[in-house]
């Protein structure tokens, strides 16, 4: 397990499924680098049969124009891995360090196919270090053997960002985010959503085992949890990890709350917001989204 003196490190969630999109995207400074990581947005196209509402689209807006501002200030930009709300070919990036998941080995077709998109060179960031930047080897998407794919972790100081590893449900995932041993974890949680569907109860009990094991045997103090997790409401109830959480210590919040927002679930909201039963003003959303 790591244990080293690390520089201060400066955390931005610049937008997330808590701040109203789909995204996980952060901006880091630490040891005088600026770094990016997975800079884009999306939202999801079809939830309790409705498509997104004008507030979500309103987010999403705002959610891009802060992650372009972001982009220009960064002197690297990571992805982690392929998946849109993850990942933008169409930035500009001729001028900035790209470190990202190897689009050539452990990728699925589709991942491969969007990844051909990117027009600029690149460093492969799969188990790798670059300075700083110390690099996972490709985690499972969710569980062992699932069809989408890989992504990677990083590692920067006492940071560990980590996307799409659902909880993590891989023990693969939570050796590595135990060995790195962060006091700051930035991560999703399973899409406790699509429990009993498409998240198994045994994939979901394995992300709070997997979860409390890292808390019990890191230094970790704070966990931003976001992303799959907070398109459920019941999310607290469903990925009952918070009580021990308190019990060490820890902070377990979401990105939003982390940023010192309430949080924004607009596509958790969506069928209230349609029906108008719910009203999310449009200066609360700015005011989410301003520096």
């Amino acid at each position: 397990m790591v244990r080293r003196r690390y520089f201060p490190v400066k955390i931005v969630i610049l937008a997330a499924d808590s701040l109203g999109v789909r995204s996980m995207a952060t901006y880091v400074e630490y040891n005088g680098e600026r770094i990016i990581i997975d800079p884009s947005a999306a939202l999801g196209p079809w939830r309790y049969g409705l498509h997104p509402t004008s507030v979500e689209e309103e987010a999403l807006m705002l959610a891009k124009e802060r992650i372009a501002r972001y982009v220009e200030r960064s002197d690297t930009v990571v992805f982690t891995h392929y998946h849109w709300d993850h990942y933008d070919p169409d930035l500009p990036l001729a001028d900035k360090r790209i470190i990202t998941k190897d689009p050539k080995n452990n990728i699925n077709q589709s991942q491969r196919r969007r990844a051909a998109l990117l027009k600029y060179k690149y460093l492969v960031a799969d188990g790798r270090e670059y300075g700083d930047l110390v690099f996972s080897p490709p985690l499972p998407h969710g569980p062992e053997g699932t069809r989408l794919g890989y992504v990677v972790a990083v590692r920067i100081g006492d940071l560990v960002f980590s996307s799409d590893i659902q909880g993590p449900i891989s023990e693969r995932a939570k050796e590595w985010i135990i060995e790195q041993n962060p006091r700051i974890l930035i991560m999703d949680g399973p899409p406790t959503y699509f429990l009993g569907y498409k998240l198994s109860v045994e994939n979901r009990d394995a992300a709070v085992k997997n979860i409390q094991e890292i808390m019990e045997k890191t230094d970790v103090k704070t966990i931003v949890l976001d992303h799959h997790l907070t398109r459920d409401l019941k999310y607290m109830e469903r990925f009952p990890i918070y009580e021990r959480a308190e019990e060490l210590g820890v902070r377990a919040t979401t990105g939003a709350e982390f940023s010192g927002h309430n949080p924004l679930f607009l596509e958790a909201w969506r069928r209230d917001i349609a029906k108008g039963v719910k009203e999310v003003g449009s200066e609360y959303i700015r005011r989410a989204y301003h520096d």
